[in-house]
């Protein structure tokens, strides 16, 4: 399957992909090994992001979705709802 977009963690220890597969799967950039694989999308996932700290990652679907995860744990912590599908995402930093 194919992946969409990629976007690294802002410490680079970890990155996080965006796949046609309804995936988002986080990344260990060290050892190349998958940590985990955030599953519930419905429809192909077109974009996806850390937070400032890395706790969190926030994904957007063509299933009309966005999702913010645990990045620890792969749980889904919220989930917001679109007319259309979600293109793209991004976490903004507090000051």
């Amino acid at each position: 399957h194919w992946v969409l977009s990629c976007a690294f963690s802002f410490d680079d220890k970890l990155f996080v992909t965006s796949c046609e597969d309804k995936s988002v799967r986080i990344w260990n950039t060290q050892s190349g090994q998958l940590k985990c694989t955030l599953a519930g999308h419905s429809n192909n996932v077109r974009s996806s992001f850390f937070s400032v700290d890395g706790s969190r990652v926030i994904s957007a679907s063509n299933d009309r979705t966005a999702r913010i995860w645990d990045a620890n744990t792969g749980e889904m912590l919220s989930e917001f709802l679109f007319n259309n599908g979600a293109n793209s995402c991004d976490f903004t930093p507090h000051p």
